[in-house]
């Protein structure tokens, strides 16, 4: 289901006119703003406009919300025809499909924590509301898989037949409200939403159809692009990956005793998760995003001598799209919460469940020392390990160009 995740990144927002609105037209404003009105934040929160460049999301504006919830946001740059993403305080995705020419105004509440925003009122764009609509319907049964396979992770015995079965039932109706939404769909940009989570293998038919549909106005599009680069792979054999040698099977062994069970080019587990604060945080939720998964401790000294390194990094491509994942092995939440503030470590995504080498994640992913790192690709495949000082620079300069 990492696909999913991966588009449920995309967002965002065109609109001009603040006033709330009784009915769609009378918000329609300048091309080219994005304004709406969000209750239940703060004066002052802010609102990220990000959009795709070679592949990965990267910031294209941002503003505040004033006292009364209503924001206006104007791009960096006009926006190209295709998928964005507008971000609430990096905590609240919404997914939008436009382009420069179509003013949209979004009014929604905001509850507290973190996930994908539903129940918004969106006009300006027709295929931003087809999205919403459909992730209004998808997210309930998305929180609900993951919530089960979360479940399965320490289940046993029947209880975890029942689960296998449970997960089994809710990707079948995932995957049954995706084709029904392309089939509805297929000639509106919207549909490539629904392909997000199919596979092309099996579902080889809806991709081809709304490919063909849309590529005469969208095949540009650095969305369309990606999935239609996702449809070709799965029709050609010599992407197949190849037969290790026994060599390469021994060193693969040997190399995963190290440190990992996991290791490039593999999929990186989900971890689910509370911050210091007690909210939950998932790693799933930063899909479309460069991803540094970072196994560390405040008692950890070469950790703390490495927290620099990732301090530099993270200023420097943070708003190019990329992110940090920190998961703590502390058993002390004052040391931690302390650590934190004392490196300077602002990024929002600090995990730990203050069960020292028990935590959970670092046993699933079978992490034996830190500090540890991970880089992860948009779709959740770990791209390299062992990054420390500037090598983790190096790595993402190759991936940005900066």
């Amino acid at each position: 289901m990492r696909s999913i995740i991966s588009l449920l990144s995309l967002c965002f927002l065109f609109i001009a006119g603040c006033a709330a609105p009784d009915a769609k037209q009378e918000v329609l404003g300048t091309p080219g703003v994005i304004s709406g009105e969000f209750t239940g934040l703060e004066a002052g929160t802010k609102i990220f406009l990000r959009s795709f460049r070679k592949g990965v999301l990267v910031s294209s504006g941002d503003c505040l919300t004033k006292e009364d919830g209503t924001f206006e946001l104007t791009p960096n740059a006009p926006l190209k025809k295709g998928f964005h993403q507008l971000m609430i305080e990096k905590r609240r995705p919404l997914v939008l499909v436009t382009g420069a020419e179509e003013p949209i105004y979004i009014k929604a509440d905001v509850p507290a924590g973190s996930g994908y925003l539903t129940g918004a009122e969106i006009s300006g764009s027709t295929s931003t509301e087809l999205v919403a609509t459909y992730y209004d319907e998808l997210m309930p049964l998305q929180d609900s898989l993951v919530l089960v396979q979360k479940k399965l992770q320490s289940a046993t015995g029947e209880e975890r037949r029942e689960l296998e079965k449970a997960t089994k039932g809710l990707i079948e109706e995932l995957n049954s409200l995706s084709e029904e939404f392309i089939t509805s769909n297929s000639s509106d940009p919207a549909a490539m939403a629904g392909l997000e989570n199919l596979n092309p293998k099996t579902y080889a038919e809806p991709f081809k159809l709304v490919l063909d549909n849309l590529r005469e106005e969208y095949g540009t599009s650095e969305y369309f692009k990606k999935l239609n680069a996702k449809y070709a792979q799965s029709l050609n054999p010599r992407d197949l990956p190849k037969q290790k040698t026994k060599q390469q099977q021994v060193q693969q062994k040997q190399s995963r005793g190290k440190n990992s069970k996991y290791m490039a080019g593999e999929e990186a587990p989900d971890i689910v998760m509370n911050d210091p604060e007690g909210n939950e945080r998932k790693l799933s939720d930063l899909r479309g995003k460069v991803v540094l998964l970072d196994f560390w401790a405040s008692w950890c000294g070469p950790c703390r001598r490495e927290n620099p390194h990732v301090v530099h990094a993270y200023n420097k491509y943070n708003s190019m799209g990329f992110e940090v994942f920190s998961v703590s092995l502390d058993s002390d939440i004052n040391r931690w919460k302390g650590a934190i503030q004392q490196d300077g470590l602002v990024w929002p995504n600090h995990v730990c469940d203050l069960q020292g080498w028990r935590n959970a994640a670092s046993q699933n992913y079978g992490i034996t020392s830190i500090p540890h790192t991970m880089l992860i690709d948009e779709k959740g495949v770990i791209i390299r390990t062992h990054l420390r000082g500037p090598a983790l620079e190096q790595e993402l300069h190759r991936i940005f160009g900066k």
